[in-house]
């Protein structure tokens, strides 16, 4: 398996220093992205969905120019009844990229997004499966009188506060990391894995105020999607088995309009359609996953408000989506699919320095917003957004980024290093107010 520093160095340009954070936040048990059908337990036991936040942004000349937040899903099945996992499925969902256009150099995002894609891709998910929160913790009498948890009243924890103090000895630096509190999965089988992508066109999503520097380039909805679909063919065709399923949806037109943006491609199986399955006619919410903060899920929980929820079928559900508010103004959305087997099984395991781990939602919350938090109206946003990451996860971590020296060579008369990069996301952007500590 090739490091994360040896994949990014083929997608930057020669000579030129670039440094990355690769953030990942503690794999974590979460609720099945899709409703069941089966009310029966037996369903919930026989599977479980581990998550696991991605959050990558570069940098050059000590300034951030680039981010992109990928979510992993691991859906465990057990087939067989026998208490083992013996089916997984890995799904890749992408939410939101985006650029600031002050890199000093031309480089491609493109080149750097399915760069990152294809690493994702080839880690071996038990990497991720070896220490996992679960989905609710069953804490002993003991417990409950020693730890800090969610359930724990103002005036226990005062006490328990008060009796640590009286300690002679130094406590466990944190209890909670004995393994009793976490899961651990060793799967069996082969992985299918997944990507989804939603593209609708904004201004900015993860650089506020990045719109208003002049160098930044944006596509309009029809090139956004043209973009991501290049980045998915090439991604299908280098790192899938050739009978694996690409599939391309937008919302309220018909399949022949579909088949226009699919013109050219060089994966011959591509067609109309997403890959969340069922019939046209069949109920949405069993088929549509639950992403965090995505256009989709949003409007499933608003067919729940409107009690709707058991009388749209997909066919409507993708009719009435693009009626929606935050559609009103956009070009073009769509939904883009790949699922099927790698071409290689993936069993890459990350090196230390790779990555930088959080142990919380908070604190994966709270360094991301070191970048995600600035004003990018003027270049001081990005290197203030730098100086406080680095200094950050010196003090807090002991790590600093991961620094990649470009080897692309550039090529004449192609302008696929842009200055500036596109803003490419599956959200409604808003305004992120930074935190302090």
């Amino acid at each position: 398996m090739a490091s994360l520093e040896s994949v990014l160095r083929e997608c930057l340009p020669k000579d030129e220093q670039f440094e990355l954070l690769n953030l990942q936040n503690i794999p974590m048990e979460t609720k099945p992205l899709v409703t069941s059908l089966s009310s029966n337990n037996d369903s919930d036991r026989n599977s479980k969905t581990i998550k696991v936040p991605h959050f990558f942004a570069l940098a050059h000349n000590k300034k951030f120019v680039y981010g992109i937040e990928i979510h992993v899903y691991l859906i465990l099945s057990s087939t067989n009844g026998a208490g083992t996992y013996d089916k997984v499925e890995r799904l890749l969902f992408v939410s939101k990229a985006d650029t600031n256009g002050y890199c000093d150099v031309k480089f491609s995002a493109k080149q750097v997004t399915k760069g990152l894609i294809h690493y994702l891709m080839t880690l071996d998910p038990v990497t991720y499966l070896r220490h996992v929160i679960p989905l609710e913790r069953k804490y002993t009498l003991h417990d409950k009188k020693t730890l800090l948890t969610r359930s724990t009243s103002l005036t226990d924890a005062l006490e328990i506060l008060s009796q640590r103090t009286k300690l002679t000895h130094k406590p466990e630096s944190s209890a909670l990391q004995s393994d009793r509190y976490f899961l651990s999965f060793s799967p069996t089988g082969p992985v299918t894995t997944k990507l989804c992508i939603f593209t609708r066109p904004a201004d900015q999503y993860l650089f506020a105020d990045s719109a208003k520097n002049p160098r930044k380039h944006t596509l309009s909805g029809a090139g956004l999607l043209k973009w991501w679909v290049s980045i998915v063919d090439e991604v299908i065709c280098e790192d899938f088995t050739p009978d694996s399923d690409a599939r391309l949806r937008i919302p309220g037109e018909d399949d022949l309009t579909v088949r226009r943006f699919l013109r050219g491609t060089k994966f011959a199986k591509w067609t109309p359609g997403d890959i969340f399955g069922g019939e046209a006619n069949s109920l949405a919410v069993f088929s549509i996953p639950l992403f965090s903060d995505d256009p989709k899920s949003r409007f499933l929980h608003e067919l729940v408000e409107e009690n709707m929820i058991m009388k749209t079928n997909l066919n409507q559900f993708w009719i009435e989506l693009q009626e929606r508010q935050e559609f009103k103004l956009s070009e073009t959305v769509s939904v883009i699919g790949i699922s099927g087997l790698n071409s290689k099984a993936p069993s890459g395991i990350p090196l230390p320095k790779e990555v930088v781990r959080t142990d919380s939602k908070k604190y994966f919350k709270y360094v991301k917003n070191y970048i995600t938090g600035e004003e990018y109206d003027t270049s001081e946003g990005a290197e203030e957004s730098y100086r406080n990451t680095v200094q950050y996860l010196s003090l807090k971590y002991n790590s600093e980024l991961l620094q990649i020296s470009g080897k692309r060579a550039s090529h004449s008369g192609v302008k696929e290093n842009a200055p500036v990069v596109r803003a490419v996301t599956m959200l409604q952007p808003r305004k992120k107010v930074k935190t302090t500590k």
